[in-house]
């Protein structure tokens, strides 16, 4: 589900570029999307606490962001690095928060703690490895590698963020929090909304609609949108709803991200006809085999 949300956003940015505005309304557009397809999904019912609230205030914003971001690393890199660097941030910040914070080190067999450790460690090497093959950095003079670098390193901390409130929510058991499809519900919504506020905002002061390309129809950006909501948010209910349950924080996004940068590579491949070198697809099959470090007992 993610290499396909990955793959929408591509489409949309080849189209329509990285401009702000027009960048701004996919997330607009989407965030409601996906707010309207749950919301029929659970049977025209939401459920609203303040602490889920909160909690989807913070990942809506994150998720927009990154996704923004997204568009312009899109059109400076290469599909696979920013990837790299959202699954990166979306599997390191929330292992080392269920180590640090959750106790899944005690729950964990000597073998199991080894296993997770080198899969680790084999799932970063494996990410360097469409650093080193990346090309698109020869082209780019240096305040556009700067750029590229800063915005991927961005979306490493917004991801990892992203992971954690998804997780923090999930095992709450002090405040009153709400069940995982109204969670979505809320959290689209409120990305939808402080798209659309940002986007009026900048359309006011310059007096200027966001601009679609002139191949781009209606019809184009409402498959996309309502493709990428679909994708996007049933990936994340999935996640939560996986995120509730007694697997630790340390298995489930490292898990996540090797399936992710495996499938992402492959879509990458078949829709963009980005053919991964054989520095990348070392890194590929490091990720996919590490994975299942994370299985261990």
């Amino acid at each position: 589900m993610m290499a396909f949300q990955f793959t929408m956003n591509k489409l949309y940015q080849q189209k329509n570029g990285s401009a702000i505005t027009t960048s701004l309304l996919y997330t607009n557009l989407s965030g409601f999307a996906g707010g309207l397809l749950f919301f029929c999904i659970n049977g025209f019912k939401i459920s609203i606490t303040p602490f889920s609230v909160l909690c989807a205030a913070g990942i809506a914003i994150l998720c927009a962001s990154y996704t923004l971001f997204g568009f312009k690393i899109f059109s400076i890199g290469n599909f696979s690095v920013f990837t790299m660097f959202l699954m990166l941030g979306g599997m390191l910040l929330p292992f080392f928060y269920g180590i640090l914070f959750l106790g899944d080190v005690e729950n964990m067999t000597k073998s199991a703690l080894v296993c997770r450790i080198t899969g680790v460690i084999l799932l970063i090497i494996s990410m360097v490895f469409p650093c080193l093959s990346e090309k698109s950095g020869e082209s780019r003079g240096k305040s556009s590698k700067k750029l590229f670098i800063f915005l991927c390193l961005c979306v490493f901390f917004m991801n990892g963020f992203v992971s954690i409130l998804s997780k923090v929510h999930q095992i709450e058991s002090t405040y009153a929090t709400v069940d995982a499809n109204s969670f979505v519900i809320i959290t689209n919504v409120i990305n939808g909304l402080v798209s659309g506020a940002v986007l009026l905002g900048i359309c006011i002061s310059r007096k200027k609609l966001p601009k679609l390309a002139p191949d781009f129809s209606k019809l184009n950006l409402a498959v996309i949108v309502v493709l990428y909501a679909a994708f996007n948010d049933i990936a994340y209910l999935l996640q939560l709803i996986v995120a509730a349950s007694d697997l630790p924080a340390s298995v489930q996004y490292p898990m996540v991200t090797g399936g992710s940068i495996v499938l992402t590579a492959l879509s990458g491949y078949v829709f963009f006809k980005e053919k991964p070198s054989k520095t990348a697809l070392i890194g590929i099959v490091l990720a996919f085999a590490s994975t299942f470090l994370f299985l261990v007992k």
